[in-house]
């Protein structure tokens, strides 16, 4: 049973799966944000599997509501503040290897370079990525998925899908994250029961991020399915087409 559940939180370490999708352009500005200008296609038009999805998105909640919360919780008071935000960074410096591969299928050498310096910066002297000493020297973080890199070859998002415990995605993101969990150097350093064990504590350390933005969306909504997928594909969207921008 405790393996079950130690996989099942292990997948959810890409839990509403554009965590660092999203964050690879950092805010989306007003003007340029489908969620704030009606000219984006219908999101219901983009799930072909609608049926499977809700059923799939029922079983989510139910796992969400009886294992992630209560334990979301007890992290919570357990870890104060500065604590959670050292873990998120430590979580966050495993991924900088990830960053430097896509920058370079991206052919963006300088970004490469930066997240190349700040893993080696703060996996040492950042104790592991507790610390960010690489920021206070200048070399700001930033975010590179596989997702994104294909979508900036031009691959096409395919359906909107949700993954049990994972969460919304699509197939191109859905594809994008395995590959960035394989480039992950936690994936090939460390054995089969300590890699579950670090990728739960990552999953946990993204749903204590997203569950407040989750809940208020669940809280306002007639239709939480549809309001989630609309949310999901539109903050998406508008990610990809300024992620294209920057890259032509």
């Amino acid at each position: 049973m405790a393996v079950v559940l130690t996989v099942g939180v292990t997948l959810a370490a890409s839990l509403f799966t554009g965590a660092t999708a999203r964050a690879e352009l950092g805010p989306i500005p007003a003007e340029t944000d489908w969620l704030f200008v009606d000219d984006g296609p219908d999101p219901a038009d983009r799930d072909p599997f609608e049926p499977l999805n809700r059923g799939i998105f029922g079983f989510n909640e139910v796992v969400y509501g009886w294992l992630f919360d209560p334990v979301a919780t007890a992290y919570q008071w357990a870890m104060p503040g500065p604590g959670r935000r050292a873990v998120r960074r430590f979580f966050s410096n495993l991924s900088e290897p990830v960053t430097l591969v896509n920058d370079l299928l991206r052919f963006r050498p300088k970004q490469a370079g930066s997240s190349g310096a700040r893993f080696l910066i703060n996996t040492t002297a950042g104790v592991g990525g507790l610390f960010d000493p690489a920021a206070a020297w200048g070399l700001e973080p930033h975010t590179s998925g596989f997702g994104g890199t294909l979508a900036v070859y031009r691959v096409p998002s395919g359906p909107y899908l949700v993954i049990p415990v994972m969460g919304p995605s699509t197939a191109r993101d859905a594809v994008g994250g395995l590959v960035d969990g394989a480039m992950r150097p936690d994936t090939w350093l460390l054995a089969a029961t300590p890699r579950l064990v670090m990728a739960a504590g990552s999953g946990f350390t993204t749903y204590d991020i997203e569950r407040e933005r989750l809940d208020a969306l669940r809280d306002t909504s007639v239709d939480f399915y549809a309001a989630l997928r609309s949310a999901y594909l539109l903050d998406r969207d508008a990610r990809i087409r300024l992620l294209l921008v920057s890259d032509d």
